[in-house]
């Protein structure tokens, strides 16, 4: 980061980007129809280089450029979206998070693709530096070590039923995790992203850079204070002042502190609706140990190891939380103890 604030990103930073794309695009072959949404305030490099990489694998690839939405979670424009029906995977370079809540992105999802659901490959919001000096270097002996520690945390997951969540900066908060399918934490986030399935030969989903594991909790149990306390998708980059937000019941009643808390309620006010405030989102942790510390760039940070991101609205797995906005934030060195006596990781630790 300090190279490219005091240099700029050279032209010849393509070579370094050239490489950083073969994990993930590792499994793409001949044919593949791939369709690179992007925006017009995204370096040019990061979607040039993945249209190369693509390019050299013999896909068919396509480039969906339109202007920058004006949240996160707004849905693409009405002709990507047609275009994404066409594709195999859509491949999500843009600046502004994505949220399969949406109706463009649940059409995306749902109605496109030989299997009649569409892949995204969750990249939002990543630069050259994170793919070149960050998390996006990860090797498939990376993914290996990091799907193992996932397996290990959704195995205590699997067994249990709530979860308590501490950090060094306030967070308390307690929820119910019960419910999913027996296996499903360990099964889901051991598998590395970007695999083939081996029945239909369909490319599946992923995020890169890669390294979470995270629960959604049962809606309307979640108690307690979280802080934000290093950034969140709006307000962007490192913050000044960190953001407490009071959930009672599933739901956000309060959000304290100074100028970040006021630009998060203006911003889910203006953008949000009711369901917004809900948490539904996700409690996840960052196992990617190529990642930098948290630093004020969501793309890292999510996924940055021992970091907590915490989101409210819309959520993922259990389908019952839907919302126009989800908005996520970071909390460091957290600490998740799961039915009082399984300690899954302490300021920021992992345990299991």
């Amino acid at each position: 980061m300090v190279m490219a604030e005091r240099y700029g990103i050279p032209s010849t930073k393509l070579i370094s980007l050239m490489t950083s794309w073969q994990v993930p695009f590792r499994n793409v072959q001949k044919g593949d129809r791939l369709l690179i949404m992007t925006d017009d305030a995204m370096d040019p490099m990061v979607w040039q280089s993945a249209m190369a990489a693509l390019h050299e694998r013999a896909a068919e690839v396509t480039l969906a450029l339109y202007p920058r939405r004006t949240y996160h979670c707004g849905d693409p424009s009405a002709m990507a979206v047609s275009a994404a029906k066409e594709a195999d995977v859509v491949v999500a370079l843009t600046t502004t998070a994505l949220n399969s809540g949406t109706p463009g992105l649940r059409a995306i999802r749902a109605e496109g693709g030989g299997s009649g659901r569409t892949p995204i490959w969750l990249m939002e919001e990543t630069t050259v530096e994170i793919l070149t000096e960050g998390g996006g270097r990860a090797t498939l002996e990376d993914l290996k070590q990091i799907c193992d520690l996932q397996r290990r945390i959704g195995e205590v997951y699997d067994q249990g039923k709530k979860i308590h969540v501490t950090s060094p900066a306030g967070s308390d908060l307690v929820a119910d995790i019960s419910g999913m399918p027996a296996g499903h934490f360990a099964d889901r986030w051991s598998k590395p992203p970007f695999e083939r399935n081996p029945k239909t030969g369909k490319l599946g989903g992923g995020t890169w850079p890669f390294g979470e594991i995270h629960i959604e909790p049962v809606p309307g149990t979640a108690n307690g204070k979280i802080v934000w306390d290093t950034t969140s998708h709006f307000p962007s980059g490192l913050w000044r002042d960190p953001v407490t937000l009071t959930i009672k019941n599933g739901k956000v009643v309060a959000i304290d502190g100074r100028a970040e808390a006021a630009q998060v309620r203006w911003y889910l006010e203006t953008y949000g609706d009711e369901n917004s405030w809900l948490v539904g989102g996700e409690i996840a942790v960052g196992t990617n140990h190529r990642c930098w510390p948290p630093m004020g760039l969501m793309r890292n940070d999510k996924k940055s190891f021992g970091a907590m991101h915490f989101g409210i609205g819309h959520g993922a797995d259990r389908g019952k939380v839907n919302s126009k906005l989800r908005l996520e934030g970071i909390a460091r060195d957290v600490t998740f103890v799961v039915d009082d006596d399984k300690v899954v990781c302490e300021n920021g630790k992992f345990k299991v």
